[in-house]
């Protein structure tokens, strides 16, 4: 008696009889089944031909349509370093140190200039003060160390070439309570920040023409702001409310009263009694 063959299983679909078997043809057509192997070719073997490349000037055109909505746009941060809080309990930021030159007029009392020194000290930048009081300077010189440096001729700043953050001396800083204000070109180049404070502009001064930020102390101010931008400007200074200040950019005017911390009038105010 014969062997019986093999019993195979094929799957059916349901209401359907047997029939070929069906594939899925994902990459070609489906090999033949081995066989003997036949000669080896001779010859040099040729390669396939390169599938030819479309002519994309026959294809449609298409418009884009974006319906994302509201453009995606960029703008620049609001970085520097602290200055106080707005009528609406938002932070104030005088925009410095920055990659272009800053040039900072004050029309207020000199504290308000060792005030920013300490600050920008604090970040790390290097700072020269041209001062007609450099005993007031002590106690910011005693903390600072070597970053502090004096000079009587600001024409010479600044004594490093200025740098960004950790690279050489990094970022400089000139703070002038002088009667004569600084030259405009020396705040012109990057990593530098020139700041000048005093009760009144000094005639002639270039640099007080175009400050990239203008500081009134007090509603006292009005009239000189007033000069140098005009009447609607003077009008918001001179309504200032006891202990605020205003700040003028050429994109903005901000409303805020400064934030000073107790370890700051420590060393601005040495021997002052703290305040409550």
């Amino acid at each position: 008696m014969s062997e019986p063959e093999p019993t195979t299983l094929a799957l059916v679909p349901r209401g359907r009889g047997p029939s070929e078997p069906r594939t899925l043809a994902l990459t070609g057509p489906r090999p033949s089944p081995p066989g003997p192997a036949g000669p080896a070719p001779t010859g040099p073997a040729v390669a396939a031909p390169d599938p030819p490349i479309p002519d994309l000037s026959t294809l449609p055109d298409a418009a884009w349509q974006d319906d994302t909505g509201t453009p995606f746009t960029l703008t620049p941060a609001r970085a520097g370093i602290h200055l106080g809080t707005d009528r609406d309990g938002r932070p104030v930021a005088l925009p410095c140190p920055r990659p272009e030159g800053t040039g900072i007029a004050v029309l207020g009392e000199s504290l308000f200039g060792r005030l920013i020194a300490l600050r920008l000290l604090a970040t790390g930048v290097v700072v020269t003060a041209a001062t007609r009081e450099p005993g007031q300077w002590r106690s910011i010189r005693h903390a600072a160390g070597e970053r502090l440096a004096f000079s009587e001729d600001p024409a010479a700043w600044p004594r490093h070439a200025p740098a960004p953050p950790a690279v050489d001396a990094g970022p400089q800083a000139l703070v002038s309570d002088q009667r004569r204000a600084p030259s405009s070109a020396v705040a012109a180049g990057p990593w530098r920040t020139v700041l000048h404070v005093t009760r009144t502009i000094p005639r002639g001064a270039a640099f007080w023409h175009r400050p990239d930020v203008l500081l009134a102390l007090g509603a006292e101010y009005a009239e000189a702001v007033g000069r140098l931008l005009g009447p609607e400007a003077a009008h918001l200074t001179a309504r200032l409310a006891p202990g605020e200040i205003v700040l003028f950019r050429p994109t903005a005017t901000e409303i805020l009263r400064p934030d000073i911390a107790p370890g700051e009038s420590a060393v601005l105010t040495p021997g002052a009694p703290p305040a409550r």
